[in-house]
């Protein structure tokens, strides 16, 4: 039998901190307030990039982070996939450009690709490596997820860029022959595309970005409020199908990790689960990082690495697209 296991993890936030007092001022100057939704949301502080800075850069942090943290050899990786809504380039895909940075030590790469799949992006690109290597001969691959959401958000933006943040995150990915299942177990999908005209990038379309016409605002992402207390009851019932076919219950599940956009909906989905805080079973690291889109999951991993990684213990990812989208994702160590 072969598994997939999480080798490691890794993660890139800059070195540019940013406090509710100093977003407080920024809106302040604009005539707006952005204070009570960053209080709402549980939000302490966030990560921006500096000038020099990209979805690339960021990436080759988080790829460089992940080999030293986990004592790990480029030279090792087979496959490498990036997944990100905030592409630094659309020809090459932002992973042959990093095989190619790399040179030699991604020699041994002879698969990489990009994969959007905007907030779900990392745990999908986890879901579609890891089955392409039960499917192939890969032993060893890298998923790179980068959010890197400061330079398009309009400054006028009292959710996108009061709430959101900059950050790069790697998986490292290898195959074990192993006697029982283990590593990535099952993965529930589901996808309601009744919201898609909420949140646009480019707002003016891919087509009109290089025309001069087109004002820079409308270059930019656009973020229509539009309500979401859907998500905890959607995100119940990915849960409920993903333990139902593991015969599982709640309480067999050691940790779940969330979307860090809102600790209140992943409070409800716990209780709608019958989880209560005393269980300790979640964790919510957005007040510390604000929230990084695709990479938001693994944030939450890599900060609790030693404790959620112990040998046996079952965790479930689940997190949540625009459009909408919805993936749950069951891995045992």
């Amino acid at each position: 039998m072969k598994n997939v296991m999480i080798k490691g993890t890794g993660v890139y936030t800059p070195a540019n901190k940013v406090y509710n007092e100093q977003l407080d001022e920024h809106f302040e100057k604009r005539g707006l307030s952005a204070h009570n939704l960053m209080n709402h949301l549980g939000r302490r502080k966030r990560y921006f990039i500096s000038e020099g800075e990209n979805t690339i850069t960021m990436c080759q942090n988080a790829i460089d982070a992940c080999m030293s943290k986990n004592k790990l050899n480029l030279t090792d990786c087979e496959m490498l996939v990036v997944c990100t809504d905030t592409p630094e380039y659309l020809f090459p895909t932002n992973a042959l450009k990093i095989v190619g940075l790399y040179g030699e030590r991604l020699k041994n790469v002879s698969v990489a690709f990009d994969i959007n799949s905007n907030c779900t992006g990392m745990i999908h690109g986890l879901d579609v490596v890891y089955k392409y290597m039960k499917a192939s001969n890969i032993r060893s691959a890298l998923v790179v997820g980068c959010f890197c959401i400061t330079p398009i958000a309009l400054w006028s933006d009292t959710v996108v860029y009061a709430t959101f943040a900059d950050a790069a995150a790697c998986v490292a990915l290898c195959m074990e022959d192993a006697q029982e299942p283990g590593g990535f177990l099952d993965t529930y999908l589901f996808t309601d595309a009744s919201y898609h005209g909420y949140i646009t990038y480019p707002k003016c379309g891919m087509s009109k970005v290089p025309l001069k016409a087109i004002e820079p605002n409308k270059k930019r992402l656009e973020w229509n409020p539009f309500p979401m207390d859907f998500i905890p009851e959607q995100w119940y019932n990915g849960i409920h199908q993903i333990l139902e076919r593991n015969n599982l219950t709640s309480q067999d599940v050691d940790y779940y990790i969330f979307s860090q956009l809102s600790d209140e909906f992943n409070v409800k989905t716990l209780e709608l689960l019958g989880i209560s805080a005393e269980d300790h079973k979640y964790y919510f690291v957005g007040k510390e990082y604000g929230y990084t889109g695709n990479t938001c999951p693994i944030m939450c991993l890599n900060r609790l690495w030693d404790i959620y990684s112990k040998k046996g213990n079952k965790i479930i990812i689940c997190t949540v697209g625009a459009g909408y989208s919805i993936i749950v994702q069951l891995y045992e160590f």
